[in-house]
């Protein structure tokens, strides 16, 4: 066999290989939208935010570095998130308006502050690119946490991106400080 060939063989089975991991977190995205879908959000909503996820997913895993690594953390932090407004509207908060917005914005806020401090925890002990993880992983994050925030609307979702700011910045920056 001719080292060109060689090479080009190690090329595909390596290029295959970072789309079966990018397929395996697209897998997970869509799991997560179905879990939303399940639990009572809106089914043309959630396709579109679990595609766009999905897609991000599967791309960003795909391109490897520190936002490659930063999915599943992105996963983990933005599902928990997304599972707290789902939660109370699940256990029956069914108000629309103000009322809704006294529960559902401060749990949005809350999902938000626990997403922020997990990403720039884990973020803080990346050895390089932890600007590049923190992005990445927010990114990822915030879409799987929009699938239960949208349900206060975009205020909800701008609670979840505030308190994830408020809680991720100060632990983050304290890293950096340190070294």
């Amino acid at each position: 066999m001719e080292p060109i060939e060689l090479r080009a063989r190690a090329r595909r089975a390596y290029e295959l290989g970072r789309a079966r991991l990018g397929a395996k977190a697209a897998a997970a995205a869509l799991a997560i939208a179905a879990a939303a879908a399940a639990l009572g959000r809106p089914l043309l909503l959630t396709a579109v935010l679990g595609a766009a996820l999905a897609s991000l997913a599967a791309a960003l895993v795909f391109r490897g570095r520190a936002s490659g690594r930063a999915v599943w953390t992105g996963l983990w932090a933005g599902s928990a998130a997304m599972v707290l407004p789902l939660a109370l509207s699940t256990l029956g908060c069914r108000m629309f308006g103000e009322a809704c917005m006294r529960f559902c914005l401060p749990v949005c806020m809350v999902g938000g502050l626990a997403m922020g401090f997990a990403l720039a925890t884990v973020a803080r002990g990346q050895e390089e690119g932890e600007v590049e993880f923190l992005a990445g992983g927010a990114a990822v994050a915030a879409l799987a946490a929009s699938l239960g925030c949208t349900l206060a609307g975009a205020g909800g979702i701008a609670a979840m991106a505030l308190g994830t700011v408020l809680a991720g910045a100060p632990v983050w920056l304290a890293a950096r400080a340190s070294r």
